[in-house]
């Protein structure tokens, strides 16, 4: 194990090295490690880290503030809709398969109880809810921007909440309508801008800021929150 020192702290941190061409620092829940070629020098991983040492610093406060509600897909557990979790009630049924939401609860029949087909219903009919909110939204704002958009596609994305094609396709993240109704504003209104200022310069955050004043808190709730992408 390896550490430098920052200021009255110390930040410890791994080292691998592969085959790799370039150097990449990673900070999660785990640690701290860095990623680089057999080629790169202690001295010269040293220095990097110390040259990052703030950066590393502010994104270690940032991981640790990270929601860490985690879905288990079990009877009696928990499943996110619209910024809220509802109980999720599984029972066997000789009948069709069904996936609801009714009176505040996640009512799942199954004729075989599995935590892989109460994730596929559940993300199919996430899936279905998304698509009418989506559409909703991005008309709301691109009429604002004065934008013209393509399709919006709904997808099963693991790394980003949403995207932009250069022929205008919007990609939304299915998993998306697990947030509340502001956020998902917030996700529709940052692609909408990106079909007039393809970047992320200071135009383009002044852009987002005269149709949705408040989006730092938005943007800092989707940080905290990041993983309800990958259940």
């Amino acid at each position: 194990m390896n550490s430098v020192q920052f200021g009255n702290s110390q930040i410890t941190y791994k080292v691998h090295k592969t085959k790799r061409r370039t150097t990449e620092i990673v900070v999660d829940t785990s640690g701290i490690e860095v990623l680089t070629s057999k080629q790169k020098s202690h001295n010269y991983i040293q220095n990097l880290v110390k040259k990052h040492s703030r950066w590393i610093f502010k994104k270690q406060l940032s991981v640790k503030e990270e929601n860490k509600f985690n879905i288990t897909f079990e009877h009696g557990s928990r499943l996110p809709f619209l910024g809220k979790n509802y109980l999720l009630d599984v029972s066997e049924t000789k009948k069709l398969e069904s996936f609801s939401l009714k009176n505040g609860k996640f009512k799942v029949k199954l004729n075989k109880i599995s935590k892989p087909r109460i994730r596929k219903l559940y993300l199919e009919w996430s899936k279905k809810q998304a698509l009418p909110l989506l559409e909703k939204s991005t008309k709301k704002y691109s009429k604002k921007i004065g934008v013209e958009y393509g399709k919006i596609l709904i997808k099963n994305q693991k790394n980003r909440w949403g995207s932009v094609s250069k022929k205008g396709t919007i990609n939304f993240n299915q998993n998306l309508i697990r947030a509340p109704s502001k956020i998902i504003d917030y996700v529709v209104a940052h692609e909408v801008c990106h079909l007039k200022i393809p970047n992320h310069s200071a135009s383009y955050w002044r852009l987002l800021g005269t149709v949705m004043i408040n989006y730092e808190e938005r943007k800092k709730w989707l940080r905290i929150n990041r993983n309800l992408l990958q259940s």
